[in-house]
């Protein structure tokens, strides 16, 4: 599943993987977890083949979600990966094989019926040496697996959502390893019949709207259209609704709570100022993008661009494109200071670039993310959300 988050660009790896030391919680007990995310969130059917990406660290959980999916009649492969590898790939393997889609990895994507994925490498600074051109090839190769995933409908879930632990992440969030680790294993072990309620709630808001605009204090002032556009969500369950729209709605990233869109292509006018991105895990502040007629049409920083700038210089028109409009609607996942995250009730992801995960049809695999707390947002002159208090 591809899902342009803090990284900003897509990765290719050569299969899933993770970091190699994880502090978590007192005893988080996974073989229940396992089994709630097998039967509820992803529906595993008799028959299914399951595909479970993880890291070294992840071995205990991979094996209770292991089990959970054998007890269902269904056909578990489990895949390990780490971060040192990854490391090792990028020093090791030639510039002649950027190109390749990894075939071991499409075969699989052309077999499964569900992905659970415990996040990739967490420590993404791993990235900022990594030539930018090789990285975007690299990425554009490995494009034809997240399609066929969708194309196929299959059942993917992603445990992280940008709040899986690591001592890089914890950093760059302003919190202690051991507060992330604690935040997502709640996150991951919560009760999400609230969150589908409000899910549908402002999913059918949104359904019949026209127009958003987001108004922030620190000069942001957007407006897009969104008539006839599909409104999906992240509500921690992949329902026999879900089932049957099929594609990106077959979707989910726990900890969960998201309502999403792609706009209508070509309708974003307007300001967008992020006071802090977050990029290949470093600090970009003050960043001020101009928009017009649906694109980007200048974009500054004050600070931390150096880190940006290569790898958007290389990559194509798409990625100035406006498409993506996200709410977080979980009022159990905060922000707070340096800890922004997608899930947090009324928190505004606004997104260039790569949206085939969100219902889009923009395949440039780079992309940015703007995210907004504090925002008031207008859905046809009427407040959903008001100083990023979701109403």
């Amino acid at each position: 599943m591809t899902k342009i988050k803090q990284l900003g660009v897509v990765v290719a790896t050569l299969v899933a993987g993770t970091m190699t030391s994880v502090a978590q919680p007192k005893a988080p007990n996974t073989a229940e977890l396992a089994e709630r995310i097998v039967t509820k969130t992803t529906g595993v059917k008799k028959g299914d083949i399951v595909q479970i990406n993880g890291g070294t660290a992840d071995m205990a959980f991979m094996e209770d979600l292991a089990v959970a999916v054998r007890k269902k009649g269904a056909f578990p492969l489990v895949t390990v990966w780490s971060e040192s590898g990854e490391k090792k790939l990028m020093d090791g393997v030639p510039a002649e094989f950027d190109t390749q889609t990894n075939a071991a990895e499409l075969a699989l994507a052309k077999t499964v019926n569900v992905v659970i994925s415990i996040p990739a490498v967490r420590d993404a600074s791993i990235y900022e040496k990594f030539p930018a051109d090789r990285q975007r090839k690299l990425a554009t190769a490995g494009q034809v697996i997240g399609q066929t995933l969708l194309k196929r409908n299959v059942r993917q879930i992603e445990l992280g959502n940008g709040l899986a632990p690591s001592p890089s992440r914890a950093k760059t969030l302003g919190v202690s390893e051991a507060d992330l680790s604690t935040l997502y294993w709640a996150g991951l072990s919560a009760d999400y019949a609230a969150v589908e309620d409000k899910a549908k709630t402002l999913k059918d808001a949104l359904a019949k709207g026209g127009e958003l605009q987001i108004k922030l204090a620190n000069g942001t002032d957007l407006k897009m259209k969104i008539k006839g556009r599909k409104v999906l969500t992240s509500d921690g369950v992949i329902s026999a609704d879900d089932v049957k729209a099929g594609g990106a709605q077959l979707q989910a990233w726990l900890p969960a709570g998201e309502v999403f869109l792609a706009p209508v292509p070509g309708s974003a006018e307007g300001k967008i100022v992020d006071d802090r991105m977050v990029f290949l895990d470093k600090e970009i502040l003050g960043v001020t993008a101009e928009v017009k007629a649906g694109k980007i049409t200048n974009i500054t920083a004050k600070s931390g661009w150096e880190i940006v700038k290569p790898r958007y210089d290389v990559a194509g028109p798409g990625k100035n494109d406006i498409g993506l409009f996200d709410i977080g609607i979980n009022p159990n996942v905060k922000s707070t200071g340096k800890l922004e995250n997608y899930v947090s009730a009324g928190t505004i992801t606004i997104g260039s670039g790569n949206n085939l995960w969100a219902g889009g049809t923009n395949k440039e695999p780079f992309g940015l993310q703007f995210q907004l707390t504090g925002a008031t947002v207008l859905l046809d002159g009427k407040p959903i959300i008001e100083n990023g208090v979701l109403k």
